[in-house]
Order: structure tokens, then C-alpha cells, then sequence
């Protein structure tokens, strides 16, 4: 290997957990294969097999990472089956690894397109032995690794026909209804905020309305809010968050818990008024 070539940033996302020694292992192999190496842990712990929430997230970064990194993403429910291990390479010069379960596509587009798909054939590549049940270890990491050193993804195995990578079908952005819309919960993040499907730019939503939260367990009203900071300890909200969905948030508390939502429930928002409360918390 030459790493005088220079070496790329290496964006890791999986949904290991922190608990245990996946995610270390991974960044060893890495590091044992390029000392130089500078790996940036996009996200982890990640809702297990969540390929939707995941892909998202991957695919929501790319446009924070420098232009030519390498993606390493090991969402993989498929491991040790025949679901293809990848290197892609994108026309705007990034490189993402991970298996063929859609996971990498979403980001792979916004990069670009894919330029070039490999099946990652060359066990020259791997470490040995390769683990059923851990491809993230001896497959994906020191590809990623050989792939920031400089080593050509057509290097790496076969070609692929970049038709034949597998699609997610993605979340629905929300179904408009009368007076509102009917959505559903695409995450739980570590606060209790719950994510939904809908955008932001929900027809007839602006910050100040009060809404109609319909959830399994009944129904509430709350406050389109652009920020925490507009509402009182332990009120119910709604803001938009980061990838400019919509979330069911209680200020300081859990509003997965409070509600008993969950990744997969469906929620329905109805607008009852427009404007703003005369109080923070009204």
C-alpha cells in the first residue's frame, strides 16, 4: 500500500452499538492497515437493520463531508447471505462501501451517480478469516481503508452493473388529507424526539399554528414551534429538524415514551389554527 498517495477521510455509519467492540474493531483494522488514517464516526447505534432511517442519514451527510471521502456504511441484516459486498464510486469523486441492500444508493446519487460498482470479490483485500456474521470487520473496513490509501476501486472485484444495485423504497414524504397530514414515525432518537416522514413544507403548517397530534394512544394538541426555546419545560411541540422532517418533541422530555410511539406508527397532524399563542406554552 502507498500511502503516498495521501489519504482520503473515511465517514463512518453503522447501527453497532457503543456497548461493545464492533465499532473499535472496525476503526483498528482500519488503522492497522492505514496508521494515516482519519475516520470521522458519522453516526452509530443507529436503529438496528433501520436501512430506511440509515440511508437517509448517510445520504443527509454527504453534503458536510469533503467532496472525495469514502463512506463506510454497514447497516447489513443480509450478512453472510448472498446480498453483494460493494465499493462504489461516484462521479463527484467520493467512494462508499457497505452491501447491496439499498443502504448506499440515496447518498451515492446526491454524490453524483455512480461512476463505477465492484463486487468485492478479492479476498487479496479482506481479513482472514472473513466472519459470516461480520463482514463489517473483515470485508468493509479494509476495503474502505485500501480505498483512502489510494487503491482503485476497480481493483477490488468484479464489476457490477450499476442497474442491477438494489433500491429502497424510501418514506413517503406524507399523504396530504383534509386539513392536514397523515404521516409516519421513521425514528426515536436518544432524547425521546419522535421523527416523522412529513416535511417541513407541509402545505398550510407555519410555525405559531396549532395542530392535532392523532397518534395509537389518542389525541393532543401542541404548537408548530421553530425551536425549543419558544415553548415551556415539558410542553409537547412539533419542529422541524435537521433533514427538515417534522418531529413530535416534549422540551426537556420524552415524547416517545409520553405518546408510546414507535418507529413504523402511524400519526395524523391536523391543523386547527393558525398563529402564534400570546404565552410560550399556551
Amino acid at each position: 500500500m502507498d500511502e503516498t498517495r495521501g489519504t482520503r477521510v473515511i465517514c463512518f455509519l453503522s447501527d453497532f452499538g457503543l456497548g461493545d467492540d464492533y465499532v473499535g474493531v472496525c476503526k483498528g483494522v482500519i488503522s492497522s492497515l492505514l496508521p494515516s488514517a482519519n475516520v470521522v464516526d458519522l453516526a452509530h447505534e443507529l436503529p438496528g437493520f433501520g436501512l430506511e432511517y440509515g440511508s437517509e442519514v448517510l445520504e443527509h451527510a454527504t453534503r458536510y463531508m469533503p467532496a472525495d471521502a469514502v463512506y463506510l456504511a454497514v447497516i447489513d441484516p443480509g450478512v453472510g447471505t448472498t446480498r453483494r459486498a460493494l465499493a462504489l464510486r461516484t462521479s463527484g469523486g467520493a467512494s462508499l462501501v457497505g452491501p447491496d441492500n439499498g443502504l448506499l444508493v440515496p447518498a451515492a446519487e446526491t454524490l453524483g451517480g455512480v461512476e463505477e460498482a465492484v463486487s468485492l470479490t478479492d479476498d487479496r483485500y479482506h481479513v482472514h478469516p472473513v466472519s459470516s456474521t461480520f463482514h463489517g470487520r473483515d470485508v468493509f473496513a479494509p476495503v474502505a481503508a485500501r480505498i483512502a490509501s489510494g487503491v482503485p476501486v476497480a481493483d477490488l472485484g468484479e464489476g457490477v452493473d450499476p442497474d442491477t444495485l438494489v433500491r429502497l423504497e424510501l418514506p413517503e414524504a406524507g399523504t396530504i388529507v383534509p386539513g392536514g397530514v397523515q404521516t409516519r414515525v421513521l425514528a426515536v432518537d436518544r432524547y425521546g424526539n419522535v421523527r416523522l416522514s412529513a416535511s417541513q413544507d407541509t402545505p398550510g403548517f407555519e410555525f405559531g399554528c396549532l395542530l392535532k397530534v392523532d397518534t395509537p394512544e389518542g389525541a393532543l394538541k401542541c404548537r408548530y414551534a421553530e425551536t425549543f426555546g419558544g415553548s415551556a419545560f415539558g410542553d409537547l411541540l412539533v419542529v422541524p429538524d435537521s433533514h427538515r422532517r417534522l418531529s413530535i418533541s416534549i422540551n426537556q422530555g420524552n415524547a416517545a415514551k409520553a405518546l408510546g410511539l414507535k418507529v413504523g406508527h402511524r400519526v395524523r397532524l391536523t391543523l386547527l389554527e393558525t398563529g402564534a399563542p400570546d404565552e410560550p406554552g399556551e
